[in-house]
């Protein structure tokens, strides 16, 4: 028996449960013809582990080589009595990348409904971070959030903000412009490209940049604020 159909195959009630649980983010494997598959659980519900699968190996790797491995398949449900005589590895955090085969799993098989809420529960996630300060761990949730849903501008928005937070100013704009694509003529976008060329001190685009939030709400007074500012000091 091939070692996917193995896997797939129904699991006989009289036989020894030999499956032991594991929680999210454990990478657990097994052995089967010599060769060792790795695998690392992303979700469980139900009866269901939903896992990545990693490229088998010959022998097993070293604990500061997991986070390298090359994953074979992005996502596969599984019953959770598939794995017998499964041996823990380590715990690493799911992180967004983690998650995109899992993510086109849900958009294929549940309704909008049902994925959208989960994408809310990890903006709901992120903002609980950057109350907390924890900007990168934010940005990979909120990146989770957008993978799954990737309508969900406010979710760039705040991703957006949490980069700036960090400094990371060139990201930033890229996420300001995606979320432009999704919600055109936004002021809070696109004045706030503004504010990543003014701590650039790209101090031409920046004063584009005001001038497009200006037209967008003239009588809002942040953009004429700084396109104030940006013209004297462009005037020096």
């Amino acid at each position: 028996m091939s070692f996917f159909k193995r896997l797939f195959s129904p699991t006989d009630s009289n036989d020894s449960d030999n499956s032991i649980c594991f929680s999210e983010g454990d990478i657990f494997y097994t052995q089967f013809e010599d060769k060792c598959h790795i695998y690392k659980l992303l979700v469980e519900d139900a009866e269901t582990y939903h896992v990545l699968t990693y490229v088998e190996l010959d022998k097993l790797p070293n604990i500061p080589d997991l986070d390298n491995l090359p994953v074979l398949i992005h996502h596969s449900p599984f019953d959770r009595k598939a794995f017998e005589n499964a041996v823990l590895l380590a715990n690493r955090p799911v992180n967004s990348i983690d998650l995109i085969g899992y993510h086109e799993y849900l958009r294929q098989t549940q309704s909008p409904n049902y994925y959208v809420q989960i994408a809310n529960d990890y903006y709901q996630s992120g903002l609980r971070l950057t109350d907390e300060k924890l900007y990168k761990d934010a940005i990979d949730v909120y990146s989770k959030a957008i993978d799954l849903f990737p309508q969900f501008f406010e979710a760039i928005d705040n991703r957006a903000f949490c980069k700036m937070d960090r400094g990371l100013w060139n990201e930033a704009i890229e996420d300001f412009k995606l979320s432009l694509q999704v919600n055109p003529n936004s002021l809070l976008a696109e004045f706030s490209i503004g504010e990543c060329y003014f701590n650039m001190s790209d101090y031409q685009n920046a004063k584009l940049q005001f001038e497009k939030a200006h037209q967008i709400d003239p009588n809002h007074p942040a953009p004429l604020h700084f396109l104030n500012r940006v013209n004297e000091i462009i005037k020096g």
